[in-house]
């Protein structure tokens, strides 16, 4: 994949942005999957991402093919996770999607892999996720990837749940400091 790229998005590619997820959200629901819509993730939740520095894209011929959000921001619900690291810090990913036009070409999976390096050169000690249980390609890609799953949780208005996954990294490297 010549050309690829991964870095922190930036404020003037949010309409490019808003457009990936517009037809990632069509493809889901046309699927019958409700795990975003209309009104999540919208452009304010991606403008927050994008001020914060977490959001990353990854780059295909100069245009946007897929994003990805590391904080350190685990929901609620990850309370009730009996998690195999329990020592932090943890890095959580959210809202992973990839272009529909360019799916299958292994952009999830080095956008994954992007993910996996920062958090070890970051010092954190594993990776948390949750995805929607009628996210089928998801729900094999994370265990092929070293990824098991947790357990699961709910989200309002949602009508299924939230499979969640851990990934434990080696404790190789000094913490740097953490997000903003």
């Amino acid at each position: 994949m010549m050309g690829n790229e991964i870095r922190r998005a930036r404020s003037e590619e949010i309409q490019e942005i808003m457009n990936l997820i517009a037809k990632c959200v069509q493809v889901m629901q046309a699927g019958g999957s409700d795990q975003w819509d209309e009104g999540y993730p919208n452009r304010e939740v991606i403008s927050e991402d994008i001020g914060k520095g977490t959001l990353f894209v990854c780059l295909e011929h100069e245009a946007i093919a897929g994003i990805l959000v590391l904080d350190e921001n685990q929901a609620e619900q990850y309370a009730g996770i009996e998690w195999e690291q329990q020592q932090g810090p943890h890095l959580i990913m959210h809202r992973l999607a990839v272009h529909p036009e360019i799916q299958g070409r292994g952009i999830a999976r080095r956008l994954i892999a992007f993910a996996e390096e920062f958090a070890r050169s970051s010092g954190y000690r594993s990776i948390r996720l949750d995805t929607y249980a009628k996210n089928d390609r998801v729900l094999k890609l994370y265990p092929s990837l070293g990824y098991s799953q947790r357990g699961e949780i709910c989200f309002p208005g949602r009508t299924a749940g939230f499979p969640v996954f851990e990934k434990v990294l080696p404790d190789n490297m000094e913490r740097q400091p953490p997000l903003e």
